[in-house]
């Protein structure tokens, strides 16, 4: 339910908040799933610089789940990101002059992994001018 003072059509205003509550939960998940909270130091210049890495890292994160996760994970937090698809106890394997990451046996993020590897595959670099 939402009270406003908008003079709209309701899914005009349905439409402008619902982009601030998208923002709300990202504000959200900096905040718990990230370092956000714990601001590095009592300085303004370093804290800057760890704030723009830290949304440039939460960009990343995003962009990789729009572009190569399956649709069932592009809306997840980056904690079930990283639970079940970067913290993977893989080990990387050298055989015939080849190394291959080796997943293992009972791993049951595998199809998504695997999704997320074909995809990353396909992905070219853009072209800055």
């Amino acid at each position: 339910m939402l009270v406003t003072t908008l003079r709209a059509h309701p899914w005009r205003v349905w439409r402008f908040y619902a982009q601030r509550a998208r923002i709300e939960r990202h504000i959200r998940e900096l905040l718990y799933d990230d370092p956000l909270a714990k601001i590095p130091t009592a300085e303004w210049i370093p804290n800057v610089a760890f704030f723009h890495l830290l949304l440039f890292a939460f960009d990343l994160v995003h962009y990789f789940r729009r572009l190569c996760l399956p649709p069932e994970y592009r809306t997840t937090t980056l904690k079930t990101v990283r639970r079940e698809l970067l913290g993977v106890p893989g080990r990387l394997v050298k055989s015939k002059n080849r190394y291959r990451l080796k997943l293992p046996e009972d791993y049951h993020f595998e199809p998504a992994f695997r999704h997320a590897l074909a995809k990353i595959a396909k992905l070219r670099p853009v072209e800055i001018l």
